[in-house]
């Protein structure tokens, strides 16, 4: 058996080789590379800030006046969990193109034994992106455990595809409601109960727990600037208390969060962008007419929804149930047609043909997605705790995109620098071999030309 398990791997190397010039898709890079520097835009806001200034318009971190204002309409107008949404139909793409490489390299088994070893590592750059390099929102978590159930649907047509997405992104709408209800429910309650406090009488254990919850929920829009700066403090000392401060977040994020929530918006996301890629709409396969019925859908739905969620929560300023609505009622409702929009936006703009020179790096950010998406983490690192410059609540919302504008530039720049020399990026390099259980070459010889493997 030990034999026949090196025979196979070696088969793998032999018959599978580096994804060549004329296989690899130009606009998938592309629009991956759109992907994984946009996520930056909203990520940015949780490496440098504490959690209201992510979620509140009216909460002081952060400023909450003149460009700050501005900055965080942009941001919840047409940025927020929509460039999350496009990284997460992307790696749903990747999967098929992935395994159907595979299937094609006729490896039976050993294709589905390669697929979960792959996604098992993904699985664990998340947890070292989290608890090492101290990113509290990581991603590939979630990726790595999510494509473990996704095996099973890649060989479905996109009419069941996309049922099953449908059905799974319907679990997220229905937590929030079920959260909004009972935050509504707890300020409706709030005024008695605490009449009821002052009075001197005894409360049930329920009524404490109401009570408590309608006492923090004001948390995130008014919040308590002693702890806001204590949090700054923490983030800026040592690495070991930027670390404890944020592996607490980590732990909710990872196990809660990720139950309740995080699982099926990953999965339904994949399976759309399985969907989107098997219709040919991530690879240039649909017509000009069909992109521009798309954006304008997309974008006229979804970019209404979240205009009126923003007119909502500007209008009931300081108000805890305003701002959640846009967090749970309706977010689905406005960032999936909006990630669509997005789609549709960045096909026509790779068919017009009008600017592939200046979308070649983008195309090369895109091949180095995981190294890119983790040398944000590392930079951040740096630049945000004491480990380097301790920045951590010290610039203002909108002066933390002069960061972002920073970090875009590297990438852009080191990007096609490294793919002139190398086959993959570092992190794909590592990730593929680790995969292989063999080290994979990385230089190119001459002559070659080659991209990344999805």
């Amino acid at each position: 058996m030990e034999s026949a398990n090196s025979a196979l791997g070696a088969g793998v190397a032999a018959v599978a080789p580096p994804t060549s010039p004329a296989e690899r898709i130009f606009a998938l890079d592309v629009i991956r590379g759109f992907a994984v520097l946009g996520i930056l835009l909203m990520n940015i806001l949780g490496f440098g800030l504490t959690g209201p200034a992510y979620t509140s318009a009216t909460a002081e971190v952060g400023g909450a006046d003149g460009l700050n204002h501005w900055a965080w309409l942009a941001e919840m107008f047409y940025f927020e969990g929509t460039m999350r949404g496009l990284f997460t139909l992307l790696f749903g793409a990747g999967v098929i193109l992935y395994t159907s490489r595979l299937e094609k390299a006729g490896l039976g088994l050993r294709m589905a034994d390669l697929y979960f070893r792959r996604n098992l590592w993904l699985w664990v750059f998340g947890l070292f992106n989290a608890w090492i390099l101290l990113w509290q929102g990581d991603i590939l978590y979630f990726y790595g455990l999510a494509a473990l159930f996704l095996f099973v649907f890649r060989n479905l047509p996109v009419r069941k595809l996309l049922l099953w997405a449908a059905l799974l992104l319907c679990i997220q709408p229905i937590v929030g409601i079920r959260d909004y209800q009972a935050l509504a429910g707890a300020h409706a309650q709030a005024p008695a109960l605490i009449e009821k406090e002052k009075a001197g009488q005894a409360l049930s254990k329920r009524e404490e727990a109401t009570l408590e919850d309608y006492r923090d929920s004001f948390k995130e829009v008014k919040p308590d600037m002693a702890q806001v700066e204590k949090a700054n403090r923490q983030m800026r000392g040592g690495y070991q208390t930027a670390a404890y401060r944020v592996r607490n977040h980590v732990w909710h994020f990872e196990t809660e969060f990720f139950a309740m929530m995080g699982l099926w918006e990953c999965l339904g996301m994949m399976l759309v962008g399985m969907a989107l890629f098997k219709s040919g709409a991530l690879t240039l396969g649909w017509s000009t007419r069909t992109y521009l019925a798309l954006l304008l859908a997309g974008y006229g739905f979804g970019l209404t929804v979240n205009a009126l969620e923003i007119r909502h929560v500007l209008s009931h300023p300081g108000d805890p149930v305003a701002a959640m609505l846009p967090w749970t009622l309706t977010y689905d409702l406005g960032r999936i047609p909006t990630t669509l929009g997005h789609v549709a936006l960045a096909m026509l703009v790779i068919r017009s043909g009008w600017f592939r020179g200046l979308l070649a790096p983008f195309a090369a950010a895109g091949r180095m997605a995981l190294s890119n998406y983790l040398a944000q983490s590392v930079i951040s690192l740096f630049l945000f705790t004491g480990l380097g410059l301790g920045w951590f609540g010290q610039l203002q919302r909108y002066e933390l995109y002069y960061v972002v504008l920073g970090i875009w530039a590297m990438e852009l720049a080191w990007s096609p620098l490294w793919l002139a020399r190398f086959q993959y990026g570092p992190m794909e390099w590592l990730w593929r071999s680790l995969t292989r259980w063999q080290v994979q070459p990385i230089r190119k010889v001459a002559g070659m030309n080659v991209a990344g493997e999805s």
